[in-house]
């Protein structure tokens, strides 16, 4: 008597199966937009870190032009220097005699 080979019958794919091959292909994938070398949340800490540059920038620049102002004024008005040695310095003019006075 012969013995007979069986023959290999792939099983179809039921919507069961194709579902759980489709999860399984769909995981990693989403694991590696998300938490990957370019994922969705390397991308969010980069353009948070943007932003707060920008800020940083556009704040060194006021304090840059407003430096530029007052540079102006202490190279054209003589009162702007004088105000400053006296605020700063505590100079004051010959003759001029300073009161302190007590809170």
């Amino acid at each position: 008597m012969k013995r007979f080979r069986r023959r290999f019958r792939p099983r179809p794919l039921t919507t069961r199966r194709k579902l759980t091959y489709g999860m399984l292909a769909a995981i990693p994938l989403l694991a590696i937009f998300t938490f990957g070398n370019r994922g969705l949340l390397n991308r969010a800490s980069l353009e948070r870190e943007l932003t707060e540059l920008h800020e940083g920038l556009y704040r060194d620049r006021a304090i840059g032009d407003s430096l530029r102002v007052e540079i102006g004024k202490l190279q054209r008005d003589t009162a702007a220097v004088e105000r400053l040695a006296r605020e700063r310095y505590g100079m004051v003019r010959p003759g001029e005699t300073i009161y302190r006075v007590e809170e």
